[in-house]
């Protein structure tokens, strides 16, 4: 139970983070979206996790067990790259949409994002605050579904990992949770953690599931 719940932090932290950009762009999150992005977040292990043990079976090659913690350090190297890199000049640019209406010249990008649900969720990793399409300063549930998407992405691949470790399907349940709770832990600390405080705790993500997968291979 001690793992799971320390991968499910790991994997949660993401939403601490656009818990505090919500905050700070004045976008309220309802309860209700927030249980939408739970949700997803669940879909997502519980689907990665399936697919995991149907890999585990099917591996002849390499022991389930390692490469299930292989993967578990491929993430946590990911999120450590995502976290030492920072955002881009692009994305530092990129405006929040706030409370502000939709500019009419806005129209054409929206409307493509919309059709590519794919670069939607990419868009959203890079800038959070895009999730609020509509400009209306609260995430509304059909948009809580395309955030709940860009914040699970990590949970997938994580999940079929942690299937191949051992790691029990409860911890489904404990992501989902912790996710919800990150979010609206964000949003209620925003402007009240100092800024050296926030500049580490990025990189805890990384470096916990980094030793959770090489302890996996001892």
């Amino acid at each position: 139970m001690g793992v799971a719940l320390i991968i499910a932090l790991a994997l949660s932290l993401d939403g601490f983070g656009v818990g505090m950009a919500y905050g700070l762009n004045r976008i309220k999150i309802p309860f209700g979206s927030l249980t939408i992005i739970g949700l997803c977040t669940a879909m997502a292990m519980g689907i990665s996790m399936m697919f995991g043990q149907i890999l585990a079976v099917k591996l002849v090659i390499i022991s389930p067990k390692v490469l299930g913690a292989l993967t578990l350090m491929a993430v946590g190297c990911y999120q450590l790259y995502r976290a030492i890199k920072g955002p881009s000049e692009t994305e530092k640019a990129v405006p929040a949409m706030t409370t502000a209406a939709v500019q009419p010249n806005d129209y054409q990008t929206l409307l493509s994002i919309k059709l590519n649900i794919f670069g939607l969720v990419i868009q959203v990793l890079k800038t959070p605050d895009v999730a609020d399409l509509d400009g209306s300063g609260t995430i509304s549930a059909n948009e809580s579904i395309i955030l709940g998407t860009a914040l699970a992405l990590d949970s997938f691949a994580a999940g079929m990992a942690a299937t191949m470790t051992g790691i029990p399907l409860y911890v489904i349940a404990f992501v989902a949770v912790m996710q919800i709770l990150m979010i609206w832990t964000g949003q209620l600390l925003t402007g009240k953690l100092p800024l050296s405080v926030l500049s580490k705790v990025k990189f805890l993500p990384g470096i916990v599931l980094l030793l959770i997968g090489g302890l996996k291979l001892l």
